[in-house]
């Protein structure tokens, strides 16, 4: 499908879903799953934009009742509703024939600015998700047909903010330009991991949704409207308060889950010596059943040296880790296979490491250590060589013992604060430097 045009980053990298897995969370989808779009829609083209029996690109209805005016520009890229005056005059969307079939999660991104606003209103305009909306109904719909919904506020000056009324009402910050809305909706009995505008990941509770504007999240878990079963098949929009322009554009629903069976948010190598320690993490997983690890040393052939059983069943952080015991000298480099139950599969993004058999090389483990206490896996070290610094640079004394093979036990002169610090090793002309969390 053809992307230009989309003007915003955030948006552009939803719509390529599986290239945003490779690149934030370094997974190729191969053997990934489909992912479903239900509407799409960044009014560039010249339509049409409604039908009574719309596509993934139509509204069943827009409209404005007079005095208030809606415009779509040939190629300007939005969709624009505009009160004159206060009183009467209300501009609307409508997607009251359901999404086929009914979604269990709603991933629902639509860029929003007001250009102009001379008169301010609280509750000006609401955003809306549920079922029964009505195409030529002007009401607002009733609290048991809505699984979410939030509002906006014109202020003075250009200015506008949003809202969620009820029980708990607050009000975002100000923005004076356009905006990324990212409204993420869980209508399943499971909690539901999803990637934030932001890259990383986070997890909605069942039932609930969460609303980003920009990479700010206004609502975290907010429970769903109705007290009723409310599936999500209708959206709608209306501006109905204040005087002033509102634009909608790159109208972006799709669903959130059905990617990969594995998330990962770290994989990493350390070269120790003659060995490699790989390291890996996974935000959840779901009917995972291995990970094959393979190596190669001209990232033509990759060969398998290892296998790790996966969780399976995950929604919290599950660590991994792996000792490559014969690498090459030289450079190693590295990709995991992640394998689902029923065989399909997927490729990490591949790291390397550069083996110096003879160099001196250290590793702190575990890493967040304790404040009294660091551990290291060392080779080829002189302990007189290492230095422990905070980040201000002021060194911090310590006593350093061997404790048998490659491990090496660094016991601070006092209890270390929370925080960042640095061990260095300075060993016959070679620098490393290593970050050790105190917690």
């Amino acid at each position: 499908m053809n992307l230009s045009g989309m003007k915003h980053p955030y948006t552009l990298s939803i719509r390529l879903t599986a290239l945003v897995l490779v690149l934030s969370a370094g997974l190729l989808a191969t053997g990934a799953w489909a992912q479903a779009t239900y509407f799409e829609q960044r009014f560039y083209g010249t339509g049409p934009f409604m039908s009574p029996t719309p596509d993934a690109t139509q509204f069943d209805s827009i409209y404005a009742l007079s005095p208030a005016v809606y415009r779509i520009p040939p190629g300007e890229g939005y969709l624009e509703f505009e009160r004159t005056q206060t009183g009467p005059g209300t501009g609307r969307f409508v997607r009251s024939t359901d999404f086929s079939p009914s979604p269990k999660n709603m991933y629902y991104q639509v860029e929003f600015d007001v250009p102009e606003s001379s008169v301010s209103a609280t509750t000006a305009g609401y955003f809306w998700v549920g079922r029964n909306f009505i195409k030529g109904n002007a009401a607002i719909p009733p609290d048991n047909d809505l699984f979410a919904k939030f509002s906006f506020n014109l202020l003075t000056n250009d200015n506008f903010q949003f809202r969620i009324t009820g029980t708990g009402a607050k009000n975002s910050g100000i923005y004076n330009r356009r905006v990324l809305i990212t409204w993420v909706m869980n209508n399943d009995v499971q909690p539901l991991p999803y990637l934030t505008p932001l890259g990383g990941y986070d997890t909605l509770a069942p039932k609930s949704y969460d609303l980003w504007i920009n990479g700010t999240n206004f609502l975290r878990n907010w429970p769903r409207i109705s007290s009723q079963e409310v599936p999500l098949t209708d959206i709608a929009f209306r501006f109905t308060g204040g005087v002033g322009r509102v634009q909608l554009s790159n109208i972006l629903i799709r669903e959130v889950a059905g990617i990969l069976p594995v998330t990962f948010t770290y994989f990493k190598a350390q070269p120790l010596g003659t060995q490699v320690d790989l390291a890996w993490e996974t935000a959840w997983e779901k009917n995972s059943q291995e990970f094959v690890i393979q190596r190669s040393t001209d990232l033509k052939e990759f060969g398998d040296i290892g296998r790790l059983a996966a969780a399976g069943e995950s929604d919290g952080k599950r660590q991994y880790t792996f000792t490559d015991e014969t690498p090459a000298a030289g450079a190693n480099y590295y990709r995991l296979r992640q394998v689902d139950q029923d065989g399909t599969y997927a490729y990490s993004k591949v790291i390397d490491a550069t083996v110096r058999p003879n160099a001196p090389a250290l590793l702190v483990s575990p890493n967040p250590a304790s404040s009294d206490l660091i551990r290291l896996r060392a080779y080829a070290t002189d302990v007189s060589s290492l230095r422990l610094t905070n980040l201000l640079g002021q060194e911090i004394s310590f006593k350093a013992q061997a404790t048998g093979g490659d491990y090496i036990e660094i016991k601070p002169s006092q209890p270390l604060p929370t925080g960042v610090y640095l061990l260095s090793l300075h060993q016959n002309g070679l620098q490393q430097h290593t970050k050790v969390l105190i917690r």
